[in-house]
């Protein structure tokens, strides 16, 4: 099974790329090389860099309301839904996905810095770690504990990945 795609670059001329079905995968699996997947990245490269704005703004929305619930649970001990947690792992880890998938491809990011949710939830958690030190009526949830953590793993993947990126460059040069 095969299938044929366009694409037309910006000097107007038209490139016709077929993938062809690979035996030895699955039956639904398809191979593009990578460096055609590149050449489709970039013919797409603002609706894929505008996607990955929407999905910034989205994120720092959810970012406002868990940290708002993760204060409500500290100071009120109301609990924060697992799933509302669960959920914001899950959207901050696409994010991130796809964010590092379009440097891969060559797809030149609009600057973002992923250091803002590192430094937003670690300083939250030092304030809470302070005001519960001064007031003990006050714990710092254990959820709010665990999502620092697995910002700040996201943050140091994505800065291994963008090292590997880097050396992958200079190596080839």
């Amino acid at each position: 099974m095969t299938f044929e795609l366009d694409v037309e670059e910006s000097n107007n001329k038209k490139y016709q790329y077929s993938a062809s079905h690979d035996t030895s995968m699955s039956d639904d699996t398809f191979h593009i090389p990578p460096h055609r997947l590149a050449q489709i990245c970039r013919r797409y490269e603002n609706e894929l860099l505008q996607m990955k704005d929407w999905m910034f703004w989205f994120l720092m929305l959810w970012t406002f309301v868990i940290l708002l619930m993760e204060w409500s649970e500290f100071l009120f001990a109301l609990a924060v839904p697992h799933a509302m947690q669960a959920g914001y792992v899950v959207l901050l880890g696409g994010y991130i996905a796809h964010k590092e998938v379009l440097r891969w491809m060559g797809v030149a990011p609009r600057a973002r810095k992923g250091e803002l949710f590192v430094y937003i939830w670690w300083g939250t958690l030092l304030a809470m770690f302070i005001a519960s030190y001064t007031n003990k009526n006050w714990n710092v949830p254990e959820s709010m504990t665990m999502l620092a953590y697995e910002i700040l793993a996201y943050f140091i993947i994505t800065e291994i990945s963008k090292a590997i990126n880097i050396w992958k460059g200079l190596k080839s040069k």
